[in-house]
């Protein structure tokens, strides 16, 4: 039977060495979802494909298909978002974007809009002046696209509670447990998750309340997507 070949856009989501020069990554793609790939020699810092399989990399792959990896065969960077690596706050929330998005899907399953939601996060967090942003709207964006989306309440009158199984919801419907919230809190998940990634804007929200919506969306997505904590926000300053 004839190795099946693919061409595909990908974005890489993590890379580990194999062996003596090898190496696996994960990547996201548009045409398959999220695969592990083989790329034989790339260990070695004069291969020609090791660039290809360095973390937050948006390129055109060629793969051929293997019974427990596709291996790779070549391709094209079309974007390598190393501006990521230049400023602490950007890869810290870049790494956490990647690795909610490699823990949460399951090998050979994805959707071109989670696909295209990566490519885009991490194109404008990578030259982001805000990139807690940027990571929140990705956040509040992915965690919906997976089927979870957040209760977030039309209206803002009266007092609210956020349970970080459900979303929003009115304090005497929630119980004596969750967040207390105000109307700036409110305000932002729905500027989050309704807004374009590339006209999000924070800039009149208080610090306070943009720390808030931060504790509750991670708190949200570790709850519903069962990722025990996202390893990457414990070396947030």
């Amino acid at each position: 039977m004839a190795t099946e070949r693919i061409d595909c856009l990908g974005v890489v989501l993590s890379a580990s060495i194999y062996g003596e020069s090898d190496r696996i990554v994960r990547m996201y793609t548009d045409r398959k979802g999220k695969i592990s790939v083989m790329a034989k020699g790339a260990k070695s810092v004069r291969s020609r494909t090791l660039p290809l399989t360095e973390v937050f990399t948006y390129g055109r792959y060629r793969l051929s298909a293997g019974k427990t990896f596709y291996y790779l065969n070549g391709g094209k960077i079309l974007e390598s978002n190393l501006a990521m690596r230049e400023e602490y706050d950007r890869l810290i929330y870049g790494s956490a974007l990647v690795e909610i998005a490699d823990r949460s899907s399951l090998e050979g399953e994805g959707t071109p809009r989670i696909f295209s939601l990566l490519r885009k996060s991490l194109h404008i967090l990578a030259h982001a002046e805000e990139p807690l942003w940027i990571f929140l709207a990705f956040v509040i964006k992915y965690v919906s696209y997976m089927g979870y989306r957040p209760l977030i309440p039309n209206a803002i009158e009266g007092e609210y509670i956020f349970l970080p199984d459900k979303g929003i919801v009115k304090k005497e419907d929630g119980g004596p447990h969750g967040t207390e919230i105000d109307s700036q809190v409110i305000y932002t998940f729905r500027h989050l998750l309704y807004t374009s990634l590339d006209k999000i804007d924070l800039g009149e929200i208080s610090p306070a309340a943009i720390e808030t919506v931060y504790r509750c969306l991670t708190e949200y997505v570790v709850v519903n997507l069962e990722l025990e904590r996202i390893q990457s926000l414990q070396l947030r300053m």
